[in-house]
């Protein structure tokens, strides 16, 4: 007998043992939990009865409260039909506190950074992380915003090292709720997040968003179904692209300080499940069991050697040449890089315009220091000052330049 039968029998059992002594509460409970237990159709059943309950004795709270069940319900049955056929390397279990830190990313695809390390002035983080793009020029996370929900901001580091005003990234991420945990792919358009809006199917759900590239708004985001959302709390979203592998984060089957980490291969192209061919699809749905994913002839254990290392690899690797963002999400390391020679030509421009830059800011800041310690009703203080102001002025033309400079850079790879 599957557990989810034995649930039913029970709950039914005692249901009919109290007769009308059970309570309203009760009922509304056992349904919520048939439904934890994946027992849609005795959940059903619950909710109907709490309904004719509250026709005899109305309860304002309660109604709301069964709205939202039966709408959680609603999706959790629809989702049946398209669960997602992914195959699961391996699953383990991690302190809830830090479960981020087991999430092996290979250098180019992103940090995920400890949320009591304060990278922002006056920002506080309320993810379980931050991310930050893999050359450090793009960070996000969540806050709690005026009206005390969790939003994703952003913010990206300007050209003199500092970061430029966060921003909320959109209000239609959390589509009435919370979003947190965000996790962005290469090509800078693609968010991975958690949110417990109104798509969700239990407490925080995973979704998918994608941005225009022109305005940089997200478009409407997307549930991404079984099996990575259950009736349950999934934490994150993490793809490696180059190799292939993907992380997500869930309570799910968890004792209450832990959290399960289950590692996967990543699909080129979504494939689901035919649930009329599937004896099971809840189990499949529920994965409470990672060996009905997998497929017989695939050694898991070297796919598990290889994440391993890979990452002791990306440790020992050297510094790149520099760090250049170029649209779509690519990085430019190394004057390889580039494919069009022109581009290369002001790269090396532009290198030589950050060093000059870099010796203007050092200069001023000796200046600024020579000025405070000189006697303010001196000459040669006068001559300092302006000095300084003559310095900062080529300092903001020089900045403005490289601004100019980047944008060539980019063109010309695009016009080969």
């Amino acid at each position: 007998m599957s557990s989810a039968i034995k649930y039913r029998f029970i709950v039914g059992s005692l249901a009919i043992m109290a007769g009308t002594f059970i309570s309203k509460a009760d009922l509304l409970s056992d349904g919520r939990n048939a439904f934890m237990n994946y027992d849609f159709e005795l959940a059903s059943e619950l909710y109907d009865k709490y309904e004719k309950t509250l026709k005899k004795s109305p309860n304002v709270a309660g109604a709301e409260l069964l709205e939202k069940y039966r709408i959680q319900l609603e999706i959790a049955e629809n989702s049946l039909d398209n669960v997602q056929k992914i195959e699961i390397i391996e699953r383990i279990d991690v302190p809830a506190s830090e479960f981020f830190k087991y999430v092996k990313l290979p250098a180019n695809g992103g940090k995920l950074l400890d949320p009591n390390v304060s990278l922002l002035k006056n920002r506080r983080n309320i993810s379980d992380f931050a991310f930050s793009t893999e050359s450090g020029d793009v960070m996000m996370w969540s806050e709690n915003d005026d009206g005390n929900r969790e939003v994703i901001m952003e913010s990206e580091r300007l050209m003199d090292g500092s970061w430029e005003m966060p921003v909320n990234v959109g209000d239609i991420l959390n589509d009435g709720g919370n979003a947190r945990n965000p996790f962005l792919l290469t090509d800078g358009l693609t968010l991975y997040y958690s949110s417990d809006g109104e798509g969700s199917m239990g407490g925080y759900d995973l979704f998918v968003a994608t941005r225009e590239s022109g305005s940089g708004e997200f478009r409407q985001p997307m549930g991404l179904g079984y099996p990575f959302n259950s009736p349950y709390n999934e934490y994150m979203l993490a793809i490696d692209e180059y190799n292939g592998i993907g992380w997500w984060v869930t309570d799910r089957n968890c004792l209450d300080d832990k959290l399960s980490i289950y590692i996967f291969k990543t699909n080129e192209v979504r494939r689901n499940y035919n649930p009329d061919e599937e004896d099971d699809i809840i189990s499949l749905a529920r994965v409470n069991d990672i060996s009905i994913t997998q497929n017989p002839d695939t050694d898991y254990s070297k796919i598990l050697k290889d994440i391993d290392k890979r990452n002791a690899q990306n440790k020992l690797s050297s510094e790149p040449e520099f760090i250049f963002p170029m649209e779509g999400g690519r990085i430019a390391k190394s004057f390889s890089d580039f494919r069009s020679n022109a581009a290369k030509r002001s790269m090396q421009q532009y290198l030589q315009a950050i060093e000059e830059h870099a010796d203007l800011e050092k200069k001023l800041t000796n200046l600024r220091m020579k000025y405070y310690n000189t006697d303010k009703k001196k000459s040669s203080a006068t001559a300092l000052k302006n000095q300084i102001l003559e310095l900062e002025k080529q300092i903001d033309w020089q900045s403005d330049r490289l601004k100019k400079m980047r944008n060539t850079i980019i063109k010309a790879e695009q016009k080969n």
